[in-house]
């Protein structure tokens, strides 16, 4: 069993990080409370994750995910080095669980949801331990020369 990443992310056990609604009123009111706290994400290497667990766009987040500061689920600030690619979420479908849903994800330019992904490697590991199964066929020539 893996350890769980958000134990070792720098703002674990940090609640400043998704205040409360009561703490701010505006989008300026939450850029000074929670700006400065982007700093902490410089070194984190788990954007991405961070993104994929708390879903800000979906959620509507207000607060700070992976090296961004979130309004209402929109980025209205962002530390430099962090990639467009780690905010497209995947959209949950009805395939989801699936290799069938990897493939879904795939086609619609997003990454696998952690279901999918579970489902590819686990149909990819089958599809190897069965190919180890075949018999290796032997090929013989009977071209004369």
């Amino acid at each position: 069993m893996s350890r769980d990443w958000t134990l070792d992310a720098p703002c674990s056990g940090r609640t400043e990080f998704t205040p409360s609604e009561d703490d701010f009123a505006t989008e300026g009111d939450l850029k000074r409370l929670c700006g400065p706290l982007l700093d902490t994400c410089g070194p984190c290497p788990f954007h991405a994750a961070c993104i994929a667990t708390v879903k800000p766009a979906q959620a509507k987040f207000d607060g700070v995910a992976g090296g961004r500061l979130w309004w209402g689920g929109l980025v209205i600030a962002a530390l430099d080095d962090v990639f467009e690619d780690e905010l497209t979420e995947p959209k949950l479908r009805a395939s989801c669980g699936t290799e069938a849903g990897a493939k879904d994800h795939r086609r619609h330019g997003e990454r696998a949801c952690p279901s999918c992904a579970q489902a590819e490697r686990e149909m990819s590991a089958r599809r190897k331990a069965a190919r180890a199964k075949q018999p290796q066929q032997l090929q013989l020539d009977f071209a004369t020369t």
